[in-house]
């Protein structure tokens, strides 16, 4: 599971003016009929169910192109979109670029094709796509058009230092080689999310399309006089006022995109709690299992379904003490727990039995209700149960009692993942969990470490 990835989008550049000229036997000197060159297609970012992670994802994306215009006053085509899929979850990462825009779904109406609109005003700034569907998404477009060039002047300048010093010594090299390892990269976190289904963001603005010299050209008299000019003159103006402009460029944007699972269930425990093992106990996944410390390094999501409801658990990675300061890759385990509806604590009853290495599992709930609250304040105040795993082990009963006399306030499960015992009661505790029936939770005040 790819829960992160570095994203470098470009929109597509406009397509270029036509320079063009209508001529008959009526009309000498000719009328200009170039048209205009179409817009570039844009980057969307598409928030579908059917995509897991961020695997399938490529690092540099790049929209369509505009269509040139052409005489007879023909428009370019519009460069086509370049939409991709994300899963659901996603949030965005701002890394270097323009700000992403929403793109936001309105209801289509049936049109009359003999009625003329009167907002011919608001329709231009405003650009509808039509769907398969029949619902219209409605993008707004910015309101100046400086936003769409990202050949400003300080990237000018740069790319003209670059071209300049390619003869330099080696000294200058190494000398600005430190100079960018020192330059840290300005991230702006959190600038979206992509939450809902079909929800979409332009992450990238197609360049607009250059104007053709009937757009440029300036009406003159069909008199005698104007017929009179030499080509000397007539290249001059042409020099001096352009008769058809380039289309601009796309603008362009890197991204972080990372990924934050949404999920019924958070199992949350100690490596080597048995959460792996529990989630397949209690769904058809197989996640990866074994006997040592943090096999789990990509959180794992397992349905659990039932006549009515169906359930969505996420097998977080083992959490240790420090986690909040990222120690064990802790915030790229504890930012899955942030969308998770309901916690069930997986407790190791074996931990510290027979001279093994570990912590009584009420010391285990202790730090992991303390890293929750370290990381994000209310976080481990969600509705929760405590699961108590190994049961099967020699001496886990007399752990178990001490658990029940230590922590109140909060239903317990005695289970064997292996054996899936007490599985049965265990999704039972969940659905009431999640359903609302039960929405008791765990708090430190609650249990007695002493």
């Amino acid at each position: 599971m790819i829960d992160c990835r570095r994203l470098w989008a470009k929109g597509g550049d406009g397509g270029n003016g036509c320079f063009s000229f209508h001529r008959s036997r009526h009309d000498r000197r000719g009328r200009p009929d170039g048209g205009n060159g179409g817009r570039g297609g844009d980057v969307i970012l598409e928030c579908s169910p059917t995509i897991w992670d961020l695997s399938s994802l490529q690092h540099h994306i790049n929209a369509k192109k505009g269509g040139h215009g052409a005489s007879k006053n023909m428009i370019g085509s519009r460069g086509d979109d370049k939409v991709v899929l994300v899963p659901v979850g996603t949030v965005l990462h701002l890394v270097e670029g323009d700000m992403p825009s929403v793109v936001q779904k309105v209801q289509s109406t049936p049109l009359n094709p003999w009625e003329i609109p009167d907002n011919t005003l608001e329709s231009t700034q405003h650009a509808t796509c039509q769907q398969s569907n029949g619902s219209a998404i409605e993008i707004e477009k910015p309101k100046d058009s400086e936003s769409f060039s990202f050949w400003n002047q300080e990237t000018i300048n740069t790319w003209e230092a670059r071209v300049t010093n390619n003869g330099g010594s080696e000294e200058t090299m190494e000398e600005r080689e430190e100079e960018e390892e020192e330059e840290e990269e300005h991230i702006e976190y959190n600038i979206a999310e992509l939450t809902e289904p079909g929800q979409r963001i332009i992450i990238a603005h197609g360049g607009i399309g250059g104007l053709g010299n009937i757009s440029l050209s300036k009406p003159f008299k069909n008199s005698k006089k104007d017929e009179k000019v030499n080509n000397f003159d007539f290249q001059e103006n042409e020099i001096d006022n352009p008769s058809h402009t380039n289309g601009s460029p796309g603008s362009e944007s890197v991204l972080i995109l990372e990924l934050k699972s949404i999920a019924d269930v958070g199992l949350v425990g100690m490596p080597n709690a048995g959460k792996s093992t529990l989630l397949g106990a209690l769904s058809k996944a197989q996640p990866k299992i074994g006997h040592y410390a943090f096999t789990t390094l990509r959180p794992n999501l397992g349905n659990l379904t039932y006549d009515d409801l169906s359930i969505t658990v996420a097998d977080i990675p083992g959490l240790i003490k420090g986690a909040h300061e990222n120690r064990g890759l802790g915030h790229a385990f504890l930012r899955h727990i942030e969308r998770t509806r309901v916690l069930a604590y997986v407790l190791d009853l074996s931990a510290g039995l027979d001279g093994r290495k570990g912590v009584p599992p009420w010391e285990q709930l202790r730090d992991l209700i303390m890293e929750l609250e370290f990381y994000h304040e209310g976080l481990s105040g969600r509705p929760a149960l405590i699961v108590a795993n190994k049961i099967d082990e020699i001496g886990a009963s007399e752990v178990y009692d001490e658990l029940r006399r230590r922590v109140s306030g909060v239903k317990m499960f005695p289970v064997c993942a292996v054996l899936e015992e007490g599985v049965g009661e265990l999704k039972d505790g969940l659905r009431m969990l999640v359903s609302g029936e039960e929405l008791s939770g765990v708090s430190l005040d609650e249990i007695d470490v002493d």
